[in-house]
C-alpha cells in the first residue's frame, strides 16, 4: 500500500512540474519519459527472454550465421532461380513420398 501511495504521489508531483513548463520543454521531458519507459520495456523483454533454457546460445548462433552471410561475396549467394529448382525437387520428392504412403 505504501508503494502504490509513493507512487500516486510521484505521479502528482510530476503533473503539477510538467503543467509549468513551457512548451519547448515539455516536449523535451515528454522524449525523456518515453526514452525511460521503452527502456524499461527493453529490458523486461530481454530478460524474459534470457530466461528461456538455451536461447541465449541460440540467439549468438543467429548472430554468428548473420555475420557469416553479410561477409559471404554475392556471387555465392544462391540465385532465386537455384532456390526455386531446389524447391520444386523438393516438393517433387515429398510428392512422391505422400503418394507412397498412400499407397500402402
Amino acid at each position: 500500500m505504501a508503494t502504490e501511495q509513493k507512487h500516486s504521489t510521484y505521479l502528482s508531483e510530476a503533473e503539477s512540474l510538467l503543467r509549468q513548463l513551457p512548451s519547448e520543454k515539455l516536449r523535451v521531458a515528454v522524449a525523456i519519459i518515453a526514452y525511460l519507459q521503452k527502456t524499461e520495456e527493453s529490458e523486461a523483454t530481454e530478460k524474459l527472454l534470457l530466461n528461456i533454457p538455451d536461447f541465449g546460445e541460440f540467439f549468438r548462433e543467429i548472430e554468428q550465421s548473420k555475420d557469416k552471410l553479410e561477409n559471404t561475396p554475392s556471387n555465392q549467394i544462391a540465385s532465386d532461380e537455384e532456390v526455386w529448382q531446389a524447391y520444386l525437387a523438393s516438393k517433387q520428392k515429398w510428392q512422391e513420398v505422400y503418394r507412397r504412403l498412400a499407397n500402402s
